[in-house]
């Protein structure tokens, strides 16, 4: 029998209303990237440079674009 990855599930919207991106948390990365449009490295390096807060990475990532 293949082996299926499992997804999880996307963010709820108490959870994307949140301010803050939890790069420990799968789903909140993937709800990230998507939203953002930028790859998981990216979105590491704008938490490394930005902080945690989701204004803050919108603007590094706008003004590093």
């Amino acid at each position: 029998m293949p082996h299926v990855r499992s997804v999880p599930p996307a963010l709820s919207a108490a959870d994307a209303a949140d301010k803050t991106i939890d790069l420990q948390e799968p789903r909140t990365v993937r709800y990230w990237t998507e939203t953002l449009g930028v790859s998981k490295e990216q979105l590491h390096t704008a938490v490394e440079h930005a902080g945690v807060s989701v204004e803050e990475v919108r603007r590094y990532l706008g003004s590093n674009s």
